[in-house]
């Protein structure tokens, strides 16, 4: 390929330090793997109020404990309810200490570099 060049960003992720510890944002990777298209859109719509999509069924955020929490509960009750599937799967990771990533490719607005954060 001529004229392009490889995009690659580090990233410098995990507990953003609060006024309190009810403050402190915690990085979270939210997988999943949904196979009815229905149960899909709402849990899509559950995610897309908390994070960002960075692939097809992976988001990621910087959230508050209580926004962990929030969205734990609201991905718990879809997976539980009317749509309950054994195959269905969801993943939240919670990353506490810091760690690094590297990222090939598009890259949006790293998280974490901006202090305030509106959901």
């Amino acid at each position: 390929m001529t004229g392009s060049t490889l995009q690659t960003t580090t990233l410098s992720l995990g507990r953003v330090a609060g006024a309190s510890p009810a403050e402190n944002r915690y990085y979270v990777l939210v997988m999943f793997d949904i196979a009815d298209p229905k149960k899909y859109r709402l849990l899509m719509r559950i995610l897309k109020r908390y994070a960002t999509r960075i692939q097809k069924s992976v988001f990621e955020a910087q959230l508050k404990p209580r926004q962990i929490k929030e969205m734990s509960d609201a991905i718990e009750r879809l997976m539980a309810g009317r749509y309950y599937d054994a195959d269905d799967n969801v993943r939240i990771y919670r990353v506490s200490s810091r760690c690094e990533a590297t990222v090939f490719g598009k890259c949006g607005t790293p998280l974490g570099e901006d202090d305030d954060i509106f959901i």
